[in-house]
């Protein structure tokens, strides 16, 4: 009988974008990827209002806290609570994004009607089956894209992390209907058995 033990669900690489996150003291290895993102994109600019959506644990915020400076603003949405950051500019609720009507009472009390940028970190509670967690992905995207439609200006920029399989052209078709351009990626930071890409969506038609 084998005595090997199994990983826990919940089980994290301590590669070296754990202990850099560590070191710089953000929440969450994917700092690094929406890094990466910005580097190569340049989807961030100081003064903007941003939406960052699956905000928990805060590491996406942290990032775009620094980029958009005191003249910014950010707005963090998770269905988890979202650990205080203490940053002036950024403001967190704690909703699903399926509840389309209580994010717009939010933001509402803000008195913002509209962001420059959305961006996402999401992901679904994974199964071990690609499939069911790839399509599951899929809705989670769809209900955010639904979200851009009416909270990102035109011309607005869109990011999200997508579990790629076998369904993804029904994420693809509809982002290509909305938006000017579509660029596909996966940062360094992402783990190699991840089957996760981010999705760049620019230029809000």
């Amino acid at each position: 009988m084998s005595t090997k033990k199994k990983r826990p669900k919940n089980y994290v690489v301590q590669d070296q974008y754990f202990f850099e996150a560590k070191r710089l003291w953000y929440r969450a290895r994917s700092a690094f990827k929406l890094l990466e993102i910005e580097e190569k994109h340049a989807i961030v600019r100081p003064g903007m209002k941003v939406l960052d959506l699956a905000s928990a644990p805060g590491s996406f915020l942290q990032v775009l806290s620094k980029k958009v400076g005191p003249e910014g603003f950010v707005v963090g949405v998770d269905i988890q609570k979202i650990e205080p950051l203490g940053y002036a500019n950024v403001k967190t609720f704690q909703e699903s994004v399926f509840e389309h009507e209580r994010i717009s009472e939010c933001f509402e009390s803000l008195g913002i009607s509209e962001f420059d940028l959305i961006t996402s970190d999401i992901a679904p509670s994974t199964t071990g089956m690609t499939g069911v967690d790839q399509y599951r992905s899929i809705e989670l995207n769809l209900a955010i894209l639904e979200i851009a439609d009416k909270f990102l200006k035109r011309g607005g920029n869109l990011v999200l992390k997508v579990f790629v399989w076998e369904d993804v052209d029904e994420l693809v078709s509809p982002i290509k209907t909305r938006f000017a351009k579509l660029q596909r990626m996966k940062p360094k930071a992402c783990r190699d058995r991840s089957f996760e890409e981010y999705f760049i969506c620019l230029g809000k038609k």
